[in-house]
């Protein structure tokens, strides 16, 4: 009788696969910490993802934001004073939700490299 009506609620529940259970199209945690970007649209998405840890959503934010540093600090030698097209302030955002002072640390550092002068390689700035 109390299997009959647990078998009753389970089919009473609308079945929605996306929320459910995690299937084949999802990504898994390897694949979102080797290349976020190449996983997620955005950092948001990461912080959003309904089966990955607080651990894990952390790891993958570390990663992005490592990535999205060394692109910052690349544009910031090859134009200098451009503005960047970098997703570093937004992947910051969502670190600070799991990890404050990791986030605080890498926007010292992109701050750091966005008020840098910038001179010609070769030359000293004065």
């Amino acid at each position: 009788m109390e299997l009959q009506r647990a078998e009753a609620s389970v089919a009473e529940r609308p079945f929605s696969p996306e929320i459910e259970a995690p299937g084949p199209s999802e990504p898994s945690f390897v694949d979102a910490l080797v290349d976020p970007l190449g996983v997620f649209r955005s950092p948001e998405e990461v912080v959003q993802h309904p089966w990955f840890t607080h651990q894990e959503k952390r790891a993958i934010l570390l990663s992005w934001v490592r990535d999205e540093l060394v692109a910052e600090q690349v544009a910031c030698k090859a134009v200098p004073g451009s503005p960047s097209h970098s997703r570093v302030d937004a992947v910051i955002a969502a670190l600070s939700r799991f990890d404050p002072l990791a986030a605080g640390e890498y926007l010292s550092a992109v701050e750091s490299l966005r008020r840098r002068p910038r001179g010609r390689k070769g030359t000293r700035m004065q």
